[in-house]
């Protein structure tokens, strides 16, 4: 996984300013509400095996019309760790993506794992069909393989908070003791049960009941080829 990282990067790089989306969530004079999916190409870039499937990835998910300008993410070195915690996950919920990449970014550098376990929670807070956790756990190999990076931090971080959370599952859910049951294989349940089982968090039992709750609504999915390649790297 360290190698084929390494190999993609600088084509994502590359691509960086195409990648992102204005917005994820839009709303017309109608009331009705479109929500657009999840650009696949960090995490393919992790989990993709198959070469040409990637760079189909790439190139399908690269909009000059969503070109974004990026910025140099700047440092907040006087918080301490709580309370780049605290605003990170309360700036992300609220889509406040420009405050929110500079509490991620220095939150990542001063302590990584509390990044990866912050960003892993607030994608458990979320709807399912979104993918977040599978975004999450990309965002953890790639800290791991090549450190932070501000344009990978950015998509990573600009998805979290524009593709506004639908928290209404977390609001309802009781607490489930038992997390371990059998869930659907697909993406998007494998990816969630292995980030719930990543760490303990406070709000697990619910994560819990959510989860199983989906897993008894769930209808038949289709799966494009580059999600079931992704698929058979992180059941394992």
């Amino acid at each position: 996984m360290k190698n084929r990282i390494e190999k993609r990067l600088a084509r994502v790089l590359e691509n960086s300013e195409i990648l992102d989306k204005r917005a994820y969530l839009t709303i017309d004079g109608e009331g009705c509400v479109e929500r657009k999916k999840m650009n696949l190409t960090i995490p393919a870039m992790v989990f993709c095996i198959d070469e040409v499937l990637f760079d189909e990835t790439l190139e399908k998910e690269s909009d000059k019309r969503e070109r974004e300008k990026e910025k140099k993410i700047e440092r907040l070195s006087n918080l301490t760790v709580e309370k780049l915690k605290e605003n990170f996950t309360k700036l992300v919920v609220k889509g406040e993506v420009e405050f929110a990449k500079r509490y991620g970014k220095e939150l990542a550098l001063r302590e990584v794992e509390e990044f990866n376990k912050t960003l892993f929670n607030l994608s458990l807070m979320d709807n399912i069909s979104f993918k977040k956790p599978l975004m999450a756990l990309a965002m953890k190999e790639i800290l791991e393989t090549i450190g932070w990076n501000d344009k990978i931090g950015y998509l990573v971080i600009s998805y979290f908070a524009k593709q506004r959370y639908d928290l209404s599952s977390l609001e309802a859910a009781k607490e489930l003791d038992n997390k371990d049951f059998d869930v659907p294989e697909t993406l998007e349940f494998i990816a969630y049960k292995k980030v719930l089982n990543r760490y303990e968090y406070k709000n697990e039992k619910k994560y819990a009941s959510m989860l199983s709750k989906w897993k008894n609504d769930v209808e038949e999915l289709s799966i494009s080829p580059v999600e079931n390649e992704m698929l058979k790297t992180i059941k394992f």
